[in-house]
C-alpha cells in the first residue's frame, strides 16, 4: 500500500480554495517554492497535472477539481479529531463554533455566550448566523461548526442527536391591541408569516385547520428580525416566538394579539454529529445550554 503523505493532501487542500501559492504561502507559514515543490510531488505520485498555472494564480484541472471533492472532507474531518484531542477539558481557553439561526441566537444563545464569557473570557465563540438549515447541515457534516441550535430538525442521511433544549412559545403581534373573540375573525386580517414551507407555518395552519379557520399572508418572510419591523409598520400582524419580542411587548412597541385558541408552541434544539463533540462543546452545553 502507497505511503500517505498528508501534508501534501494539506498543501493541495490550501492551494486550491487560496487559488495562488502565494496566498496559500501565508495561511500556511510554507515558502511559496516549497508549496511549489510539493505540488509537484503530488502530480508526480498522481501522475496527475493538478493545477493549471494562471495570470492571477492557479485554478484545479478538472482532475484536480475530482480529487479536491475527495480529500477535503478528509482533510476536515482529521484536523477536527487534532481539535478534539487538543481541546482542553475546560471552557478557559477553548473554541466552539455553533450554528445558530439570529432570531435564536438574540432571544437565547447570547444570553447564554455571555454568562460563558463572563466565567471564561478566555473562550471563544464563533457563531454562523446568515446560513439557511441546508448550508448550517453542510457546514456540520464537515466539521466547520461544532452543533447547531435550530428551530427545525434537518432532513439529514447522517447520524444526528437531536436534544431539545427550550419549548418556546409562538404569537401574533400587532401594532396596537387586537382581541379576537371569535377565531373565524382571523380570517379577515393580513399576516406577515414565515414561508409556508417550513415547520413553523405548517404546525400554524394545522391548528387553524381545526377549526375551519383559512388565512393567508400578503408577506412573507423567513426572518425573524423582518416580520417584527413589518408588524411594527402595519403592514399586517406578525406570527413570531414570543422571547423573540419579548422587549418590544415590554415598551409597547407592539402587542401581543389576543385569542380565544392556543397557538402550536417549537422546540428549540440541539443538533449534532453523534458521539463528536468536543470536551469544550460537552462543557458549554451542559453548563450553559442546558441550565
Amino acid at each position: 500500500m502507497t505511503n500517505i503523505n498528508l501534508n501534501l493532501y494539506k498543501i493541495f487542500c490550501t492551494v486550491a480554495t487560496s487559488k495562488s501559492y502565494s496566498e496559500a504561502s501565508e495561511k500556511i507559514n510554507v515558502s511559496v517554492p516549497n508549496i511549489s515543490t510539493q505540488i509537484l510531488n503530488l502530480e508526480n505520485q498522481l501522475d496527475t497535472k493538478l493545477f493549471n498555472r494562471e495570470k492571477d494564480g492557479v485554478k484545479l484541472t478538472e482532475a484536480g477539481k475530482e480529487l479536491y471533492e475527495i480529500v477535503s472532507k478528509s482533510m476536515l474531518a482529521f484536523e477536527y479529531g487534532e481539535k478534539v484531542l487538543k481541546e482542553k477539558n475546560d471552557l478557559s481557553n477553548g473554541t466552539i463554533t455553533i450554528g445558530c439561526p439570529s432570531h435564536i441566537t438574540t432571544y437565547y444563545l447570547m444570553d447564554c455566550i455571555e454568562k460563558a464569557k463572563k466565567e471564561h473570557p478566555g473562550l471563544v465563540v464563533r457563531l454562523i448566523s446568515s446560513a439557511n438549515t441546508d448550508k448550517m447541515l453542510e457546514l456540520l457534516e464537515n466539521h466547520e461548526i461544532d452543533f447547531m441550535i435550530m428551530d427545525i430538525i434537518p432532513n439529514s442521511n447522517i447520524d444526528l442527536s437531536i436534544e431539545e433544549l427550550k419549548s418556546v412559545n409562538n404569537i401574533f403581534v400587532s401594532k396596537k391591541p387586537l382581541k379576537i373573540n371569535d377565531v373565524k375573525e382571523l380570517e379577515n386580517l393580513k399576516y406577515i408569516l414565515n414561508f409556508d414551507y417550513t415547520n413553523t407555518t405548517k404546525k400554524l395552519m394545522e391548528t387553524l385547520n381545526k377549526y375551519n379557520v383559512q388565512i393567508k399572508d400578503t408577506i412573507e418572510c423567513d426572518v425573524t428580525e423582518v416580520r417584527v419591523d413589518a408588524a411594527k409598520r402595519e403592514l399586517g400582524i406578525g406570527y413570531v416566538m414570543k422571547e423573540a419580542v419579548k422587549r418590544e411587548l415590554e415598551n409597547g412597541e407592539l402587542y401581543e394579539v389576543e385569542l380565544p385558541i392556543e397557538l402550536p408552541n417549537i422546540s428549540i434544539n440541539l443538533i449534532h454529529i453523534k458521539n463528536q463533540l468536543t470536551r469544550v462543546d460537552k462543557s458549554f452545553i451542559k453548563k450553559y445550554l442546558k441550565q
